[in-house]
């Protein structure tokens, strides 16, 4: 058996945050959270595709954290989805088995394994799970556990079901896949595994595995605060803090969850709250408020700061500033009093701009989604899903929305 874990994708909608990969949560990059994830639901032998860009930054990544993998370049990425399975299927017997990750999916990794059982009695298996909110992405129909039809991403109020596809699939034969992705031209369609895949539900019999835990999957910017969320809240009860962490007499832990590693100096009056997880070599300083985040390694967060429920890479800076529900890219400055709003004043779910497409978020917070690298002028103010681009100025006192 192996497992093909798909990593060479370059998803336009992310912008104008780097490649997730590398998005750490917890101090683990998403690629190593996930394969691990894998591992520990009994999948082995993994083969990651890879881009040419990406795949030099995922072999290091795998030699940092000792994880064995084989990695595989995705030469055309106009494929899609498609040629990067094919790639993968390139280093796999036609008669082994193969489970097919899509490098997205965050889930409890006891579904492997009945994935795995499910699929062993049968041509295949997909894992799928029940929702009442929309997501982009494939959904099942099904005839008792039989399914019979995928659609991708049919839009808002157009479900067929309620059943949404997450990309854990299992084939018993992998040559069966291959065969029919081979006979479909690739560049020609954006959904060319979709329809092999269709192809095999239609003369094969395949069977759904329904997951009732928490599932996330990164798609859009926003579901980084999601997939933030779910990590910090699998972190043991009982706090961690790195022995050579300063914390003055006067600063303050408060509650569960709080993971502080090495390096840290932690000033005056300052406040950290759990969940919470602060990377190596980060400053807190006098009076600033931590509360239900994901800070990155070399953050300084500055005097009188607040940071609320956001995700912040490594390398950023704050004075006096407040920054909710926000996704900060690595090495940003926020100069002093600068903000970034995170409520409508009419409490709705906050919406944004997705390859020139108003989405909503679902979300009633949220803030800036801030791209590598960018500076941010003293009292400038970021309105609500505020998107700006990795290494821009913003000048002081602007209104950005």
């Amino acid at each position: 058996m192996k497992t093909i874990f798909l990593a060479a994708g370059k998803s336009s909608r992310m912008e104008p945050l780097s490649d997730k990969n590398f998005l750490e949560f917890c101090g683990e990059p998403l690629l190593i959270k996930l394969l691990k994830n894998a591992e520990n639901g009994g999948l082995k032998n993994f083969i990651i595709v890879a881009n040419k860009e990406n795949r030099e930054k995922i072999e290091n990544t795998l030699q940092k954290f000792s994880f064995t993998a084989d990695v595989v370049i995705q030469e055309e990425q106009k494929e899609g989805m498609a040629g990067g399975v094919l790639t993968g299927l390139q280093a796999c017997d036609p008669e082994e088995e193969v489970v097919l990750l899509g490098g997205n999916d965050a889930i409890d990794p006891a579904i492997y394994k009945e994935l795995l059982s499910v699929g062993g009695k049968a041509d295949g298996a997909l894992v799928a799970k029940s929702i009442d909110k929309y997501f982009p992405g494939g959904y099942l129909q099904i005839t008792g556990k039989k399914i019979t039809t995928i659609i991708e991403k049919p839009g808002e109020g157009n479900e067929t079901s309620s059943l949404v596809n997450i990309v854990a699939h299992y084939f018993k034969k992998c040559g069966d896949l291959k065969g029919k992705l081979i006979a479909l031209d690739l560049l020609k369609s954006g959904d060319a595994y979709e329809q092999a895949l269709q192809v095999l539900l239609e003369t094969r019999e395949f069977h759904v595995v329904e997951y009732a835990g928490e599932w996330h999957a990164i798609k859009y910017p926003h579901h980084v605060l999601e997939m933030q969320e779910y990590w910090l809240s699998l972190l043991p009860k009982e706090n961690e803090i790195h022995p050579s962490v300063v914390i003055s007499d006067t600063a303050r832990i408060h509650g569960e969850q709080v993971y502080i590693k090495e390096g840290v100096k932690i000033f005056d009056n300052a406040v950290v709250c759990g969940p919470c997880f602060i990377g190596k070599n980060s400053v807190i300083g006098n009076n600033a408020l931590v509360r239900e985040s994901n800070i990155g390694e070399k953050n300084e967060i500055g005097f009188c700061s607040e940071i609320a429920r956001s995700f912040l890479s490594q390398g950023a800076s704050a004075h006096h500033a407040y920054i909710g529900d926000s996704i900060i890219d690595k090495n940003v400055n926020f100069g002093a009093f600068s903000c970034t709003a995170n409520l409508r004043l009419d409490k709705k779910d906050v919406k944004y701009l997705i390859k020139e497409e108003r989405v909503s978020s679902g979300r009633t917070k949220l803030g800036a989604i801030i791209g590598e690298g960018s500076q941010i002028g003293i009292h400038a103010m970021l309105m609500p899903g505020c998107k700006i681009d990795a290494n821009s100025f913003i000048a002081p006192g602007v209104v950005q929305k």
